[in-house]
């Protein structure tokens, strides 16, 4: 389950390298850097979405601080 958000995190750092490669590139004007940024956009919202899942079904087990423990 790792891997998966880890693997995640990457695509949405990579989305973002790339749009401000071509928010430099081409000076604004390209429609390449609202394209990786849409793709960040909605990549952060499925890991979003994936962790709420996987906390919702046991994937993953969330945890209190220890000030919030019995």
């Amino acid at each position: 389950m790792k891997i998966v958000i880890i693997l995640m995190l990457l695509f949405i750092l990579f989305s973002l390298g790339s749009a401000m490669f071509y928010l430099v590139k081409g000076q604004g004007k390209s429609q390449n850097t609202v394209r990786f940024l849409t793709v960040r956009v909605v990549l952060s919202v499925l890991l979003f979405l994936f962790i709420i899942l996987a906390a919702h079904m046991g994937w993953i087990e969330t945890q209190q601080p220890a000030f919030l423990r019995p």
